[in-house]
């Protein structure tokens, strides 16, 4: 091995060292009251190293944002592998955002903080920008189903694409986001119809809407 090979390795090393400390920490107190000071003293580093691999704390927490995009990303494509129709892949990939969810809670966290803040597409940061990217890139997976569904007769041909593609993200995204944030509320309005059930129903609803 190079020496310069070495020294990348201990590069990307020391980023993913300072991810996961920075990990924990923003998802136990949230990004706002989250201190670079905090991950240094918890890296058991000087604050001037943090900066030495990330710019600021925003561009440590989008870091971590992409990196769970790419976890979700990942996790669709593998999803809609399953499924011969373009409605049965659509709905695989809705199952995937929401075992992205459940299994990784804290990623979860960081994404819909993201997509949940206004966009600022003129922003010169690359990890913003990378970030926007891949939920294009994911976003456009979808789209894509869609048109396979319309062509393979699985999914009504009188929907409009574009809209359907941009509702179903807003939708998927909202459902599980009020999910979380209400599940407690959720367990007492039903005692027949649990609140761990509704995610699951959610994609029952996104077929009955789209199928033919």
């Amino acid at each position: 091995m190079s020496r310069h090979n070495y020294n990348e390795e201990k590069i990307i090393a020391k980023k993913k060292y300072i991810m996961e400390i920075a990990k924990e920490i923003f998802f136990k107190k949230g990004y706002e009251n989250t201190s670079m000071n905090e991950i240094a003293k918890q890296a058991k580093m000087a604050k001037g190293t943090i900066y030495l691999y990330f710019s600021s704390k925003k561009d440590l927490f989008f870091s971590l944002v992409y990196e769970g995009l790419e976890i979700l990303e990942k996790m669709i494509k593998n999803n809609i592998k399953s499924g011969e129709k373009g409605l049965d892949k659509i709905l695989n990939m809705g199952r995937a955002y929401i075992q992205f969810y459940r299994e990784y809670p804290d990623y979860y966290s960081f994404v819909i903080k993201y997509e949940s803040e206004k966009a600022d597409l003129d922003t010169n940061e690359p990890l913003v920008l990378n970030s926007y990217e891949k939920s294009e890139e994911i976003y456009d997976i979808l789209k894509l189903l869609i048109l396979k569904g319309i062509d393979d007769g699985s999914i009504r041909e009188d929907i409009d694409i574009n809209k359907t593609s941009m509702l179903l993200w807003l939708q998927t995204i909202g459902v599980v986001q009020q999910y979380e944030l209400r599940k407690k509320l959720y367990e007492n309005w039903d005692e027949k119809f649990p609140s761990s059930s509704i995610l699951d129903f959610y994609i029952d609803f996104m077929e009955k809407s789209l199928k033919k």
